[in-house]
């Protein structure tokens, strides 16, 4: 893997836009326009309602039943054919969907998701091989599915450990397998990645059962991605904020599989952001902070959550509807949003951009 360090931005049910037209172009296009060389995108069930059509009559009539088939789909055709180097995906099958738990309980639930994401991976590595686009299919954030909620005092349960190595099993095979039988072509990268959410407590000497030490290392996967809520939101300074992250990319390390002989590029940062509503004079350094640590340790790449803000309510604390254009009533301000994003609803940028920029050139 010859990529240099990959900084990336997300683009997922942000709740503005500013111009009509399927919202997943829309952002992608710029997310391009603003220099980014990658982008993290979704891909499930639920696409119609992270980007909207508005109009455009670009997404088809009938859902596609295959992760393939959405692929194909003009919207997906469209960002893919945009010259990003690396697209990192949260995938979730249109069989199986986020269902987990059928792995304990549907004998076929583990074979159709290992079909269904080999069917992908051989169309990403025959549609793309020779662009040296590297895609990374992953799922959201492994410890919160394992918990069912938010508790990080909890331990995920035996049963959902059992439940999530089965499920993440079939998903590695299937893109092992789609990479054997493609003859594993050059100028093209398909990874399967297992992605962690909560590190930094076992990493600070906690008894804890989570992904990366109960599920990474029985599934063996390509890569380990790492939503990095809990460590890069620590410390008061540059300096400590660094020794959080490092502590617990450390324990990443120390778990992590490597069966491409990837090193620690088999490790990415695919969530990290900044709620600069709450922390107005945080965003410049610790946007620095948590790069400079990342490519330090030799990671691939890190990703902003996000382009458009998806943290944004009204006054009684109810979401507000994703995409919504200038003049909307229901497009919310600056102020009604968490701050996490590149582009605010007033069309003004965070300073991280100028940070990542840097990483650009």
């Amino acid at each position: 893997m010859s990529l240099p360090f990959q900084v990336g931005i997300t683009h997922t049910n942000g709740r503005y836009g500013f111009s009509n037209g399927n919202y997943l172009v829309e952002g992608a296009q710029k997310i391009a326009d603003l220099g980014s060389p990658a982008i993290f995108l979704y891909m499930t069930p639920s696409f119609r309602s992270y980007y909207p059509d508005r109009g455009s009559q670009t997404w088809p009539a009938a859902d596609p039943p295959s992760l393939t088939q959405l692929a194909q789909t003009q919207p997906f055709q469209t960002v893919f054919n945009m010259p990003f180097k690396t697209i990192v995906i949260t995938a979730y099958g249109m069989v199986n969907g986020d269902n987990v738990q059928a792995m304990g309980t549907d004998p076929n639930a583990a074979a159709s998701e290992e079909q269904e994401f080999y069917d992908f991976a051989r169309y990403l590595f025959s549609t793309y091989a020779g662009t040296g686009k590297t895609f990374i299919i992953k799922h959201w954030e492994g410890d919160f599915i394992g918990l069912n909620g938010f508790n990080p005092s909890q331990d995920i349960s035996p049963a959902m450990v059992t439940n999530m190595i089965s499920w993440l099993k079939a998903r590695q095979r299937g893109i092992t397998r789609a990479r054997q039988d493609s003859g594993n072509p050059s100028g093209i990268g398909v990874f399967n990645a297992v992605e962690c959410s909560l590190v930094l407590d076992l990493a600070q000497g906690q008894s804890k059962v989570r992904v990366i030490n109960a599920v990474v290392p029985q599934v063996v996967p390509d890569m380990v991605t790492y939503s990095s809520w809990d460590s890069t939101m620590q410390g008061n300074d540059a300096a400590s904020a660094s020794a959080a992250l490092t502590l617990a990319l450390n324990t990443i390390k120390q778990y992590a599989p490597d069966p491409l002989n990837l090193g620690d590029r088999r490790i990415l940062i695919s969530e990290y952001g900044l709620y600069e509503t709450q922390y107005p004079n945080d965003a410049a350094w610790r946007e620095q902070a948590i790069l400079s640590t990342a490519k330090s340790a030799g990671l691939l790449g890190a990703f902003f959550w996000e382009l458009f803000d998806n943290e944004c309510k009204d006054a009684s604390g109810n979401y507000l509807p994703v995409a919504t254009l200038p003049g909307d009533p229901s497009r919310p301000s600056n102020s009604s949003c968490d701050g996490l994003s590149v582009v605010r609803p007033d069309g003004s940028t965070s300073p991280a951009l100028a940070v990542m920029q840097t990483y650009w050139q």
